[in-house]
């Protein structure tokens, strides 16, 4: 990630509220498994009691496993596989009292939970494929129960029913968390855009995490950081009105932008102020194209009617050489800027020039 990406993405929230799912759904189907695992062997089903707990160690070393390595994708793999395998093993065994049937409706909740209605759909609809065969086929030598007539349609139909409805709530889920994590995303570049200008506010370049991060580390490469003043703007405001000093500003913000790097970062400091962040720049790099830059503004003018309001911006530079932390790169920059002012405007300043 470059210095540039101020607002990342919602994935690593959705991706720990999976992980904290997935997590529970473990030690809980590890409890149950034992719970019932030792009550089945105890009651007289050896085979069903030991099979029961065998899950309940392989569902426990699941969550084990990914806890150690963090490794999500063979975590998911795991789980598919062995809730998929719990659910065949308790249609075919008819579990304690001809109750297995009862835990497979929690199947498909559990898989459009954790991998969504479009992959979930996919694994259900095998697994209920497999269940026809185990259900239907007769003297298969793995399936140790036999279910009446009745009993298979009831299931059938119940089981189908439980995944329609599991489909479509995680599908009615899913575009409403779409939904919100776009008008979160709206809010949040709301909040850390300027509105009229459309560049980086103040907040948005102060929460720069990447910057904090590079003044932090010694070992970064050296960045220049300029503070651009729009000049003679309270003239343009008080004589052509603050629209036209809008729409002035506007296309300033745009003309800085088009002449600046894809590598390099502007907002919107406050009124007429622009600050610009140039990552592994040095001092003379970034003179030279903050004066780029500045020729760029100084060719361009506003027309008003038929009078030709001409632009010009002064700038003060100051660079992580110097400095190393944000209020002393500002405050350098701020001074410069200043010092560019005296000198008649329309030029830029640094600690070297």
């Amino acid at each position: 990630m470059t210095i540039n990406n101020l607002l990342s993405g919602n994935g690593l929230e959705n991706a720990r509220r999976s992980d904290q799912l997935s997590s529970a759904l473990c030690l809980l189907g590890t409890f149950f498994l034992s719970v019932f695992g030792v009550k089945s062997y105890l009651s007289g089903l050896p085979s069903y009691g030991i099979g029961l707990l065998i899950f309940a160690f392989c569902t426990f070393l699941i969550w084990l496993q990914f806890k150690l390595t963090k490794n999500w994708l063979v975590f998911q793999g795991m789980i598919c596989l062995g809730f998929s395998v719990l659910y065949l093993f308790l249609l075919a065994s008819g579990g304690q009292e001809n109750t297995g049937l009862l835990w497979c409706y929690a199947y498909p909740l559990i898989v459009f939970s954790l991998f969504g209605y479009r992959f979930g759909s996919l694994l259900v609809g095998l697994v209920l494929l497999l269940s026809v065969v185990i259900l239907y086929v007769p003297d298969l030598w793995f399936v140790s129960h036999g279910y009446t007539d009745n009993i298979k349609y009831r299931f059938t139909g119940s089981i189908l029913f439980v995944t329609a409805m599991g489909f479509l709530m995680e599908r009615s889920r899913m575009q409403a968390q779409q939904k919100s994590d776009q008008a979160n995303s709206v809010l949040k570049m709301m909040a850390h855009r300027d509105e009229l200008t459309g560049l980086y506010n103040r907040r948005g370049i102060k929460e720069c995490h990447e910057l904090e991060n590079y003044l932090d580390c010694s070992m970064q490469p050296e960045m220049a950081l300029a503070v651009c003043d729009l000049d003679h703007f309270k003239r343009i405001n008080d004589q052509y009105g603050h629209d036209i000093g809008d729409e002035v500003l506007k296309l300033v913000a745009g003309k800085l932008k088009s002449a600046l790097r894809d590598s390099d970062l502007i907002g919107r400091w406050g009124g007429e102020e622009f600050l610009i962040l140039l990552p592994n720049t040095s001092l003379k790099e970034g003179y030279q194209l903050l004066e780029r830059v500045r020729q760029v503004v100084s060719e361009c003018s506003y027309n008003v009617g038929n009078e030709r309001i001409h632009l010009s911006i002064s700038s003060g530079l100051s660079s992580t050489r110097y400095y190393d932390t944000w209020d002393n790169l500002i405050k350098a920059a701020d001074k410069h800027l200043y010092r560019a002012k005296e000198q008649g405007r329309n030029c830029t300043c640094t600690t070297e020039h």
